[in-house]
C-alpha cells in the first residue's frame, strides 16, 4: 500500500530484479507536527486529536491544507458524502494552492518527464544501441534487466529529497511497462528497437498518472492509514484513488503533443509544466 508508517508504499514491482535498489522507495514524512484536523461543519477538532495549545482566535479559520487532510480522512473513514473521493482529491490540489502551484512545485517530475522523452524518443530515431552509447550505458554481454536498472538511474533524480524520491518511485513503477517485455530471459535489449514509435508518449502518460498518485499518497496517505477501518479498507481506498487519477489524467493528455517532449524542444519545461497544470486542474475542478 502507499501510505506511510504502518503501510510502507505500493508493493515493489515483481518485474524488478532482486538486486535493484531504488534508493527512494521509502515514504518520506514531514518533520512538522500535525495540527488537529477540523470538522468543516462545526469547526471542532476531529475525535482523537487534541487542539493545539498555540491556537488563537485571531488565526484564519480556513486552512486549505488542513481541509485537504480532513477531506481525505472523511473519505477513508467512510463518513464522506457520495462524492467523497472527488472532494478529497480536489481539496488536495487546493491544499497546494491550486493546480498552478501543484504543477510548478513538481520540478523533479517535470525533469524526469523530459528525460523519458529524450531517451525513449531517441530510440525510435537512432536505435537502442546508439542511445545507450550516448548515455554511456554498457550493454554488451549484460542481461536486459540489468541495463534497464541503469536506464532508471540516468533518467530519475537522485532521491536526496522527498520530491526526488517520489519522482524516482513513479519512474520505477512506470518502467514496469518495459520490464514486462523482458520476462523471457532470452530476450535481448535490442527488443526495444521493435517497440512502437509511440512508446515515449505511452510512458510519459503513465509517468504523469503515477507521479500525481504517488505524490498524493506520500503527502496525505497517512490520513488513509489512520482513518480506514483496516488495511484491506485502506488498500481499497488507495486503489479507487489511483484508478480515478489514471482515468482523469489519461483523458486530459489524449491528443496532447507528447511526442515533442524532449530537451531539444523550445521551452519544453514550460510545455511539460503546462501539462501537469492541466491534469491537476481537471482534478481540482471536478466539484
Amino acid at each position: 500500500m502507499g501510505t506511510s508508517s504502518m503501510y510502507s508504499g505500493p508493493n515493489r514491482s515483481p518485474l524488478l530484479p532482486s538486486d535493484f535498489n531504488d534508493e527512494g522507495g521509502n515514504s518520506f514524512s514531514s518533520n512538522q507536527p500535525e495540527k488537529p484536523e477540523q470538522n468543516p461543519e462545526n469547526g471542532k477538532p476531529d475525535e482523537g486529536n487534541k487542539p493545539s495549545q498555540e491556537s488563537s482566535p485571531n488565526q484564519p479559520q480556513h486552512n486549505p491544507w488542513q481541509q485537504a487532510k480532513s477531506s481525505m480522512s472523511r473519505y477513508a473513514s467512510g463518513k464522506s458524502s457520495q462524492n467523497g473521493k472527488t472532494r478529497a482529491v480536489s481539496d488536495y490540489v487546493k491544499g497546494h494552492g491550486g493546480a498552478g502551484n501543484a504543477a510548478k512545485s513538481a520540478k523533479s517530475a517535470i525533469r524526469t518527464t523530459i528525460n523519458i522523452g529524450d531517451f525513449f524518443g531517441g530510440i525510435s530515431k537512432k536505435g537502442i544501441a546508439q542511445v545507450l552509447n550516448e548515455y554511456k550505458i554498457q550493454f554488451e554481454g549484460r542481461k536486459p534487466k540489468e541495463i534497464l536498472n541503469d536506464i532508471i538511474n540516468v533518467l530519475a533524480p537522485v532521491p536526496d529529497s522527498k520530491d526526488n524520491a517520489v519522482a524516482r518511485k513513479a519512474l520505477i513503477n512506470t518502467m514496469s511497462i518495459i520490464y514486462e517485455k523482458f520476462e523471457d530471459e532470452k530476450q535481448d535489449i535490442s527488443l526495444l528497437d521493435s517497440f512502437d514509435s509511440n512508446i515515449s508518449e505511452l510512458l510519459i502518460t503513465k509517468y504523469i498518472e503515477t507521479y500525481i498518485y504517488e505524490r498524493l499518497i506520500n503527502e496525505v496517505g497517512s490520513r488513509i492509514e489512520k482513518k480506514s477501518e483496516n488495511s484491506s479498507a485502506a488498500a481499497k481506498i488507495e486503489k479507487e484513488i489511483r484508478e480515478y487519477i489514471e482515468t482523469k489524467v489519461s483523458t486530459t493528455l489524449k491528443d496532447k503533443p507528447l511526442s515533442t517532449i524532449n530537451s531539444q524542444t523550445t521551452n519544453v519545461h514550460v510545455l511539460v509544466e503546462g501539462l501537469y497544470k492541466q491534469c491537476y486542474k481537471v482534478l481540482e475542478d471536478q466539484l
